[in-house]
């Protein structure tokens, strides 16, 4: 990958407005760079989940044949996850009308995750390959990055709504539809409530 293209996409999570920078279209996503990228992304998530729950004794370690077993579960979660978030913005993209609004949000939700996995790759090589005695305070970390993308993506999809002047009340069904159903269902389906 190139540095510059590098460089772009991280800025993309920014919240300055590039009025010079039109966002790829979707079938972009489907070329090398990308496709690379979002592997990358899916190994290092999946591996920090894995790792999240294995080391500190959350999951049992014969769980779906042992930790590649989990790992490679936990990739198909999160890349279909992102298939259906993606096909989800492309649908209400046609719907509404706002072709560029949900190509904008594609891109940051992409780079967003790629950014999040560039770190979680720096601490899944930690807490698997240091000689640690308490790999705790990574697992927080890891997890607490995790979050604060997570809320970067959510603040940015409310200034790109504001931008472009779309109804809060549109931002507040995509929010409920597309950030929190999903979690919902997966900590019900996780037995935590």
């Amino acid at each position: 990958f190139s540095r510059r293209s590098i460089i772009a996409g991280l800025s993309s999570i920014s919240f300055r407005r590039h009025e010079a920078i039109v966002p790829a279209g979707t079938s972009e996503v489907l070329t090398w760079p990308p496709i690379l990228r979002n592997l990358f992304t899916v190994m290092n998530v999946s591996l920090f989940a894995a790792t999240a729950l294995l080391v500190p004794g959350l999951a049992d370690r014969s769980l779906f044949n042992g930790p590649a077993g989990l790992t490679a579960i936990l990739a198909g979660s999160f890349l279909s996850t992102l298939l259906l978030r993606h096909l989800s913005c492309i649908i209400l993209a046609g719907i509404s009308g706002f072709k560029s609004l949900f190509r904008e949000y594609m891109t940051v939700i992409y780079n967003a995750w790629f950014a999040c996995s560039v770190i979680l790759f720096i601490l899944n090589g930690v807490i698997l390959f240091a000689p640690l005695k308490n790999t705790l305070p990574f697992i927080i970390t890891g997890l607490i990055v995790i979050a604060i993308f997570l809320l970067i993506r959510a603040l940015r999809l409310l200034s790109i709504f504001h931008d472009r002047h779309v109804s809060v009340f549109y931002f507040i069904l995509y929010l409920c539809a597309l950030e929190v159903l999903p979690v919902m269902v997966i900590l019900k389906i996780l037995g935590i409530f």
